[in-house]
């Protein structure tokens, strides 16, 4: 259709219309016209001023970043400095439209009018400054941000060239690097006796000899199906294992399915009396045993510095793991993922090759992701899987995280899951019995209230997100958390504990203690910088009173655990020596400090030669005694604050009882030495307990008091090591008879230290077994055998060089850390 007139002649533009219409019937062309009025004021169908940069309706309700004009504008040739839009000012087009311009000739006129429009906005944006500086002169207080205190990274990096180690914030022994009072302590502790320096050598060769009789012919397993099925003990004895297991782990992580598991149990026996032994499920047998070996409390016997349980449990996750590795992992089954974590669990509650811990759950996850247990497995074309299957993926990926997290935030290193996507859904929250290999269809999932074998699973995937973020933050150097995001992450925390459901039963026991524990210990880590200030800085009080609640409610879980007989959390994680070693810490530096305490002051019938080592020379002349950081200061409760005070002193309640527990994990398995002396001086450099004189009267003799506080530790620390003696499963061994005639010679500290001949024997009463002697051999009763300590990193020799931390720039003269039980740490084999 033609657009000309009736007479022929195009039509009048809307644009050339001074209103943008004349008002005549001609049809006009589509083109549209320029909009003079701003968009916010045209689409709202208000009048506009037309005032560039923000018109004065936009200005005047608080919409100016909405106060945008044509860009068209600019291309008008008229438009000048010296005119206006209908009236208003000069206008310029907005950035972005004036950079598409930036290369196209610019007349005169057309810079005078940007110049003119810059100068406007320029004018505009003072005023709202000025506005800003007026409101904040008018309240000065609620804009004033308090200093945030400067901490520096707390890590553990040692070793020289290529035979490094690094540990991260989140790691106990990370802590211990930072604790210079502890350091001190150690190093002031052993010139009280210095003998124990020998005892350490003579330990050291048990595991020397164990290492060397597992390199001899013969000992290295080979992992053939035929070393399994050799392995497997009878099958009544598996038979106490396989429910020992099913009532701990299986209540937690999920890795079999119970009803499919017993069914493959009853068959299995039958056909190895038939000599058609499944070599795949026996390792998953052997492994059940490994987990549940050292879960029984007694009084074990030791092989060496080892229990034979833990020594029994080394060997066979040693087996399974040859047989594992000889394994293809191009094809991933079911099976093969059940034997990962299995082997994953053992040795973690027996404390074996822990240093490979993050490294081998790491390497899990990838073998997850790489199979696709983080996708919701429903995505898989129909007829691929199983509803069998998917739920058994569900529980895999569940427990592979737990177990991957838990590890990463032990060691102080980064998650795999850190930023990771994934989508499968939480398990059902279903019994075993509920669903077979042959189900179509799941049953409903039950209320959360209602406790599952899955229940754990369900409730820990609602804060794994959390917990991976704050594990990322903590072990991040980068971040910058001000005392603002410690209470945000702290009300979060609380939050999700509040949430935990409560359930009713033994069975629920063990998962809903686990629980606690999981979120509890991010509590710790977060506030624990801050409470050391406490005292110096109120604004930090609540994070010491956080600091106290939680440690006092983590170690009254394991204390309740303990005495229902349930050593299975104790042995397999290191929440006691956390709460220790931090709530040490933290009360240490809340308490009235007096000092510095001098080595002559320790010890006065010392000389320097107790010092003195052929490898790092004199140390008080050598490692700078005289550095304040050097100087162990002697602490006392704080007469003031009364909240400080009643605060410390709760907390040395709390401390004598991680201190006992952890003992107990140390003689369930014969490892953690080294974090039981770190423990019992953390504690013994304490006050022992409260009293109304805790002014500087309190420590009336400084060198008595300081001097009686190393005894008592080093009685703690010998104590522990005569009962290992005692409870050797050779009593005739000629090396072990030589160490407790080594010990016997030890002076008693003012009758503290027992002193055990090699006549001495103990009754077998449990552990709170007391010492008894044949004909001449006398000793007094052992204090604290009732209960005991746990943990599973250790340390170097004491005597040896020192030249760990270099790098942290720390003088740690005389500690040579972590160098006291070389052979403990990490609870290697």
């Amino acid at each position: 259709m033609s657009n000309r007139g009736a007479d022929g002649t195009e039509p009048e533009s809307r644009e050339n219309s001074p209103e943008g219409h004349d008002g005549s019937s001609e049809k006009r062309t589509s083109k549209k016209r320029k909009v003079l009025s701003c968009y916010a004021c045209r689409n709202r169908k208000m009048k506009c001023d037309r005032v560039y940069p923000v018109c004065g309706r936009c200005q005047k309700t608080g919409r100016a970043d909405e106060c945008t004009y044509d860009p068209r504008l600019l291309e008008e040739p008229h438009i000048n400095s010296d005119t206006h839009i209908d009236g208003g000012a000069p206008f310029a087009a907005p950035e972005h439209v004036a950079h598409r311009f930036a290369h196209t000739p610019t007349s005169p006129d057309e810079l005078r009018f940007k110049i003119r429009a810059q100068e406007r906005r320029i004018e505009m944006l003072e005023q709202k400054l000025a506005a800003n500086d007026s409101r904040k002169s008018l309240s000065q207080y609620e804009d004033r941000l308090p200093e945030e205190p400067d901490f520096k990274e707390q890590m553990l990096f040692r070793g020289k060239g290529f035979k490094t180690q690094f540990q991260g914030v989140t790691s106990v022994m990370s802590l211990i690097s930072q604790y210079r009072e502890l350091q001190a302590f150690t190093r002031e502790a052993l010139t009280v006796d210095h003998s124990i320096t020998r005892v350490k050598t003579d330990f050291k060769a048990f595991r020397d000899r164990r290492k060397i009789a597992s390199k001899r012919p013969g000992a290295i397993t080979q992992g053939t199906d035929e070393e399994v099925l050799a392995a497997l003990p009878e099958r009544n004895i598996v038979d106490v294992h396989v429910a020992l297991y099913f009532q701990t782990w299986e209540t937690t992580y999920r890795v079999l399915h119970e009803p499919s598991f017993w069914s493959e149990y009853s068959s299995f026996w039958e056909q190895r009396h038939g000599d058609h032994g499944q070599p795949g499920f026996a390792v998953i047998l052997l492994l059940i045993v490994a987990t549940s070996k050292c879960l029984n409390p007694k009084d074990d016997d030791f092989m060496g510095d080892t229990t034979a349980d833990r020594q029994i449990a080394s060997n066979l996750i040693g087996i399974c793991e040859s047989w594992i590795g000889r394994q293809s992992r191009k094809r991933m089954t079911l099976l093969f993922f059940q034997l990962q974590c299995l082997a994953l669990v053992a040795k973690r509650v027996n404390c074996v090759k822990l240093k490979q811990d993050w490294v081998t759950s790491g390497d899990l996850v990838r073998l997850a992701l790489a199979s696709g247990l983080h996708r919701d497995a429903s995505l898989l074309a129909s007829g691929k899987i199983s509803e069998f299957e998917k739920e058994m993926k569900k529980r895999l990926w569940v427990t592979v995280t737990e177990l991957e997290l838990q590890s990463s935030l032990e060691s102080g290193l980064q998650s795999s899951l850190t930023n990771l996507y994934f989508d499968a859904p939480a398990p059902a929250n279903l019994p075993d019995d509920a669903f077979s290999i042959d189900t179509s269809e799941i049953p409903a999932s039950r209320p959360i209230l209602h406790f599952t074998s899955a229940s754990y699973l369900s409730v820990a995937l609602k804060s794994l997100p959390l917990r991976i973020h704050l594990a990322q933050l903590l072990n991040n150097p980068s971040t910058e958390l001000r005392y603002s995001d410690i209470l945000h992450y702290d009300a979060q925390v609380h939050s999700l504990l509040s949430a935990l459901p409560s359930w009713e039963g033994d069975r629920a026991v063990l998962p809903a203690a686990l629980l606690q524990l999981q979120l509890r210990q991010y509590l710790l880590l977060l506030h624990q910088p801050y409470a050391k200030l406490a005292v110096k800085n109120q604004r930090y009080m609540h994070s010491f009173i956080t600091c106290v609640d939680v440690a006092g409610a983590m170690i009254a879980t394991h204390d309740d655990l303990v005495a229902k007989g349930i050593l299975a959390l104790n042995n397999f994680r290191n929440d006691v020596v956390r709460v220790g070693l931090t709530l040490a810490q933290v009360v240490y530096h809340n308490c009235v400090q007096y000092g510095p305490m001098k080595p002559s002051a320790l010890a006065p019938n010392m000389t320097e030669s107790h010092f003195a080592d052929p490898q790092i020379g004199d140390l008080p002349s050598t490692n700078g005694w005289t550095s304040p950081d050097n100087l162990l200061m002697l602490a006392a409760l704080p007469q003031e604050p009364f909240l400080a005070r009643t605060l410390c002193a709760s907390s040395v309640e709390i401390l004598e009882r991680s201190r006992q527990i952890f003992e107990q994990k140390v003689m369930r398995l014969g490892t953690g030495y080294m974090e039981f002396w770190l423990l019992s001086a953390a504690v013994g450099m304490l006050p022992s307990a409260p009293s109304p004189a805790t002014s500087i009267a309190y420590v009336t003799n400084t060198s008595d008091d300081i001097h009686s506080r190393c005894k008592i530790t080093l009685d703690r620390f010998t104590t522990l090591l005569f009962r290992v003696l005692a409870l050797q499963k050779d009593p005739g061994n000629g090396f072990a008879l030589s160490l407790r005639d080594t010990m016997a010679s030890i002076s008693p500290s003012e009758g503290h230290t027992p002193i055990l001949s090699a006549g001495a024997v103990y009754s077998r009463g449990g552990l709170g077994a007391t010492p008894t002697t044949t004909s001449h051999a006398s000793c007094s009763e052992i204090p604290g055998m009732n209960i005991g300590s746990v943990t599973t990193d250790g340390s170097k020799d004491m005597t040896g060089p020192f030249d760990a931390l270099q790098d942290m720039q720390v003088d740690l003269g005389g500690w040579s850390f972590p160098d006291f039980w070389a052979f403990d740490f990490g609870g290697d084999f």
